[in-house]
């Protein structure tokens, strides 16, 4: 009976499907809870795998760059190194030609120039010899030209001499003649000059001497006077000093 008291219970049959339907919310919230946890990791494990992924990519493709590069300097160092050696290859063979063509152009020349250096040297000798034999010819009359000339500018230099000595001399007369004269005027006015100051001087002698004496005389007069007033004042002087000096009850002698 109470079984069927159980069941028959609605409201314990309803309370019951609650808590069943409470329960199992909260199991599919748990799962559901797990389930964006694991979403969550298998994103942040996704994004971390497309790094690496991303990160690989990228190292790859560096090393496909530098792989290019690698073989583009090779290529170029390859390229510069052909045509170094073709540029030398290139200048050495340049180089030889024309080394070639100057010795050609230089041994052309030689032979060109050869034979009209040994004629111009050739003509150089004949003229050299001709100028000799012209000079050797020549030198007697040059040597006769210039003694003639040296005779003449001689004669010519003894003749200006003769000249000169005689305006010298001519010269001469007339400076001991203007010097005579000037000599003699010049001793009558030195004499006449003395004269003239020894009488001046006399005079000035004798005015001086008289104002000396006129002097000495009036010094000599006013001294007299002065020692005669110094003396009767140095008297005076003393006797004061020596009243002064007495003692008391002595009677003061007279001066003579």
């Amino acid at each position: 009976m109470t079984g069927a008291s159980d069941t028959l219970d609605p409201i314990a049959s309803a309370e019951a499907g609650i808590a069943g339907s409470k329960h199992l919310i909260a199991s599919v919230a748990d799962d559901l809870s797990q389930q964006e946890r694991w979403l969550a990791h298998y994103r942040v494990a996704e994004k971390r795998h497309a790094r690496r992924l991303w990160f690989k990519e990228l190292m790859y493709q560096l090393e496909l760059r530098r792989r290019r590069l690698v073989r583009w300097s090779k290529r170029l160092a390859l390229i510069t190194w052909r045509s170094a050696r073709s540029a030398a290859v290139f200048l050495w063979r340049t180089a030889v030609v024309l080394f070639v063509f100057l010795h050609r152009i230089a041994a052309a020349c030689l032979a060109w120039l050869r034979p009209r250096v040994y004629a111009l040297a050739l003509m150089l000798w004949r003229w050299l010899a001709a100028f000799s034999a012209w000079a050797v010819a020549t030198s007697g009359a040059f040597a006769r030209a210039l003694l003639k000339a040296a005779s003449i500018a001689a004669a010519w230099i003894a003749h200006q001499s003769r000249i000169l000595a005689a305006a010298v001399q001519r010269w001469l007369l007339a400076a001991w003649e203007w010097t005579r004269i000037e000599a003699d005027r010049l001793a009558r006015v030195s004499i006449k000059g003395a004269a003239i100051g020894a009488s001046w001087i006399a005079a000035k002698s004798q005015t001086l001497a008289l104002t000396l004496r006129r002097e000495l005389v009036h010094f000599a007069s006013w001294t007299n006077k002065k020692a005669g007033h110094f003396s009767r004042a140095s008297l005076a002087t003393a006797s004061l000093g020596f009243s002064w000096s007495r003692p008391p009850g002595q009677t003061p002698t007279t001066a003579p």
